[in-house]
């Protein structure tokens, strides 16, 4: 039993000396490391929401020009010398180019008026000298689908009509407009008063 007893302590020591090596070639992380990772995972976290914030915030879409006379419907309900539509370069070289028709005039003479309407593709408004209107009054009409002007021109109790490539042919809506325009203008009554009463807000009798 003696002699066993070396052996015994010897074979213990050899276990304690290998439980030793194991433990010091254990990786030990230092509380300072892991603080690293653990501030390095947060930063990761963190760009990757960024990115992901980034890419969904939409960009704003380009602002696009409407061709030709399309940018008028972007004016329905607005006033035509408030928005210069006759500064238009646009426009403006296509109404002075209508045979017989003065553009200058009327861009003078378009003080009062009514703002831009549509009805059917036909784009509408009114407008006449302040204070005037009998004597210097002008409606516009735009057909889009067929790209097409007419200038309906009022002076006194004649009526002239200025066409871009032929006559626009109305919604009912603005021709009971113009008939009762032209009724109130005298336009080719027999009466004795022939006094123009013509005005961009006509009432119906």
């Amino acid at each position: 039993m003696k002699k066993l007893i070396p052996v015994i302590l010897l074979l213990m020591a050899s276990i304690f000396s290998c439980t030793e090596m194991k433990k010091e070639k254990s990786p030990v992380t230092p509380i300072e490391t892991q603080k690293e990772v653990e501030i390095t995972k947060v930063i990761d976290s963190i760009q990757i929401l960024d990115s992901i914030e980034r890419s969904a915030i939409k960009k704003p879409a380009k602002k696009t020009t409407k061709p030709g006379l399309y940018f008028l419907t972007d004016l329905i309900g607005k006033y035509p010398t408030q928005e210069k539509i006759f500064d238009n370069k646009y426009l403006a070289k296509r109404l002075k180019k209508i045979k017989r028709f003065n553009f200058d005039n009327m861009k003078r003479d378009w003080n009062t008026e009514n703002p831009l309407t549509i009805e059917n593709q036909i784009i509408h408004s009114s407008g006449c000298r302040a204070h005037s209107c009998p004597d210097s009054g002008y409606e516009l009409f735009v057909d889009l689908k067929n790209d097409n002007i007419n200038i309906y021109f009022f002076m006194g109790n004649t009526l002239r009509v200025y066409k871009e490539k032929g006559w626009i042919t109305l919604p009912k809506l603005y021709q009971d407009e113009i008939d009762i325009k032209m009724e109130n203008a005298k336009i080719g009554s027999t009466s004795d008063d022939l006094t123009s009463k013509y005005s961009i807000n006509p009432k119906k009798k």
